[in-house]
């Protein structure tokens, strides 16, 4: 069977148990692909037992920031508890989601946060959308494994009474080429001396969540990159002192 093109992201998970339920609910849904940013080690080392998911955490792959992690998807999707975002965000369900994705073949991350305090602005700034499960005001957290769980049986559900579109491949870049992009916009705006010290991290957000916002092609990065390196020559050819 082939892989369905959803990796499941945790960033600085701290329950073992957590971890091991999320795999578990993964394999449920017939997804493999898992990925761990920054664990504790200790933790890290026993959810590795997780009953009836060990080849999914066999295979699951440990990286350091969330840059990594999301390299190579073209959509990547962050969940958060409503109350965490300006109300003015649109934010999605995951059945809502599920239909967004069905006429498209992107490659997509679900990437959910530590379990006391879910995702920080920077985490989300590498992502496209937001999602959010709807729940009851009077008990408005879940837990990681629970909503991991949820978030896999929505989007890999099939609903006969549903129309299928016939599907296309995604022409958007991968993050990785959009972080490659961010690299040189960033190289040269300092260069140009538009960002230092004092604004650089926010302003760098700012132009990711940008980005992502504008759907490029890989064509469109490649010609962007070529002019900002024809850009960062001319700055530095003329910053250069002659005789």
């Amino acid at each position: 069977m082939a892989r369905l093109p959803y990796t499941v992201v945790l960033v600085r998970p701290r329950d073992p148990n957590n971890i091991g339920a999320a795999a578990r609910a993964m394999k449920n849904f017939g997804l493999s692909e898992l990925v761990i940013v920054s664990p504790h080690p200790p933790v890290w080392q026993e959810a590795r037992s997780a009953v009836g998911a060990e080849d999914v955490l066999a295979e699951a792959r440990v990286v350091a920031a969330m840059a990594e992690a999301v390299a190579d998807c073209t959509l990547v999707i962050g969940t958060a508890a409503r109350t965490r975002l300006d109300k003015k965000q649109s934010l999605l369900t995951p059945a809502e989601l599920r239909r967004e994705l069905a006429a498209g073949r992107e490659r997509v991350a679900l990437v959910f946060g530590p379990e006391k305090t879910g995702l920080t602005n920077s985490d989300l700034s590498f992502c496209h959308r937001t999602m959010s499960i709807p729940t009851r005001p009077a008990c408005r957290s879940m837990n990681l494994g629970q909503a991991v769980a949820i978030c896999c049986y929505e989007l890999t559900r099939e609903d006969r009474a549903e129309s299928q579109p016939e599907t296309v491949a995604s022409d958007k870049a991968s993050v990785g080429h959009l972080e490659g992009l961010l690299s040189q916009t960033v190289e040269v705006l300092s260069i140009a001396s538009f960002l230092g010290p004092h604004n650089q991290k926010a302003m760098t957000e700012e132009l990711r969540r940008s980005l992502l916002r504008w759907g490029l092609t890989p064509r469109e990065v490649t010609i962007l990159r070529g002019a900002l390196r024809q850009i960062a020559w001319k700055l530095r050819d003329k910053a250069t002192p002659t005789d």
